[in-house]
């Protein structure tokens, strides 16, 4: 139920940035959004290990509810 409610909730706020969605649209294009960590190794004996955030590229669509659904703020960062 919760799942549902929360999934509803999406909707309704995705829909600021593309009015005539369908809630299987929300889905499909939410599934296409992926964040990969490209993970490099030392440099030297005394560097760390470091790792770079990238988002897969956007329709304009997907930018559109990534903007209107706030997931930037989600978005990994580099932790130290």
């Amino acid at each position: 139920m919760l799942g549902i409610s929360l999934l509803q909730y999406v909707h309704r706020q995705a829909k600021a940035a593309w009015s005539d969605l369908s809630m299987e649209q929300l889905l499909e294009e939410l599934q296409q959004i992926q964040q990969f960590v490209l993970l490099y190794p030392r440099q030297g004996e005394k560097g760390s290990p470091r790792a770079a955030y990238v988002l897969s590229k956007q329709t304009l669509a997907q930018q559109a509810l990534a903007k209107a659904l706030k997931l930037d703020e989600l978005q990994s960062t580099h932790r130290g």
